[in-house]
């Protein structure tokens, strides 16, 4: 008896939150719905979307249970049917899946997913469905959908609609630091650095804990050659995360410009110390101790340790030329000779 009691309350519950059901194939979707049944739900939503051709009720129902199956693209593809049928209908029935599923933002969360999956094979199709998912009327996700249009337009090579997109999102949710970020991002890689660097800024001040920023900051001062404040911003950044490569490898490149080659060779041998460096990295790292120990006169050095590199297998053909020049600075002409042919057949070769 109390089975069936939670039997037919649970049918009350569902079909009381569904004015718009028109009938019993969608009394019973929902039901599968919202026990976990998702494929069992699609095919009673079917069977309603068969039995009442274009309403919207059904489309709607198959939208929401396709997004819970993970099926983003047919779901956004019978969300959008649903909309154009009934936009008002459409989303009076997205609040009520909201509470039946516990979930929000269902709307923006089929479109946008949608979108995301479209990209893959058909970015006309995700360009759309990202615009669409703007029209909601929550800030935090109208900025997310304008920085999905910004990765978009910038994967296709469209810069200018990129930084325009994230400039929207910046003004659809001034406390979201991404569009911060991303922008700056690309105003880094234009060498607009006063405006990166204000991006920058803006995210410190809503979050001193970002700490990839910190990077940021530290590389558009060593763009800009005030290496001082790049030094400045790079310790910050270490100080928070602890060793690792990267800050490592700035601070090396800021110490070394500013000519002090003390401090740039102990970051050297610091990164050198690291687990799980990448080679690429160990190889730029051994080439500028290289070119270090020669900027200091201190050519024994350098020949030694562009050997460590070869012997380890991380060498380049830069590495050739610099242990050419140190040796060429040594007096020793043949061995000079030797690395300079090794660094032009290697040259040839690339």
């Amino acid at each position: 008896m109390k089975k069936f009691l939670f039997f037919a309350s649970l049918v009350i519950l569902i079909t009381g939150s569904f004015h718009g059901c028109k009938s019993a194939e969608e009394t019973g979707g929902n039901i599968h719905l919202q026990q976990g049944r998702y494929a069992r739900a699609i095919e009673q939503f079917k069977e309603a979307e068969a039995k009442y051709p274009g309403s919207a009720g059904p489309l709607s129902s198959l939208a929401v249970a396709y997004f819970m199956e993970k099926e983003y693209k047919e779901a956004a593809g019978y969300l959008d049917k649903a909309i154009k049928i009934d936009k008002e209908g459409t989303e009076g029935k997205l609040k009520g899946y909201e509470d039946l599923l516990n979930t929000k933002y269902l709307k923006w969360q089929i479109l946008y997913n949608g979108s995301v999956e479209y990209f893959k094979d058909d970015s006309k199709k995700a360009v759309e469905l990202a615009k669409k998912s703007l029209d909601v009327t929550y800030p935090e996700k109208i900025s997310q959908s304008y920085s999905l249009l910004a990765m978009m337009m910038l994967k296709e090579g469209k810069v200018e609609e990129a930084k325009n997109f994230y400039k929207k999102a910046i003004e659809a949710d001034k406390n979201d630091v991404e569009p911060y970020i991303n922008l700056g991002r690309i105003y880094l890689t234009e060498r607009g650095l006063d405006e990166a660097l204000k991006c920058f800024n803006e995210v410190i001040k809503m979050d001193s804990t970002k700490i990839e920023v910190y990077e940021l900051i530290g590389q558009v001062y060593l763009l800009d050659k005030k290496y001082a404040e790049a030094i400045k911003s790079l310790e910050t950044a270490l100080a928070i995360t602890g060793q690792n490569s990267t800050s490592l490898y700035n601070l090396m490149v800021a110490y070394y410009q500013s000519k002090n080659y003390d401090a740039a060779i102990k970051k050297g041998k610091e990164i050198l110390e690291l687990e799980n460096v990448k080679p690429s990295v160990l190889t730029t790292v051994y080439n500028l101790m290289g070119k270090i120990y020669e900027a200091r006169k201190d050519y024994k050095n350098a020949v030694a340790v562009i050997k460590e590199a070869i012997d380890k297998g991380v060498n380049n053909c830069d590495s050739y030329s610099v242990i050419a020049h140190a040796y060429y600075k040594l007096g020793k002409v043949k061995e000079s000779s030797s690395w300079s042919k090794k660094w032009e057949d290697c040259d040839k070769n690339k």
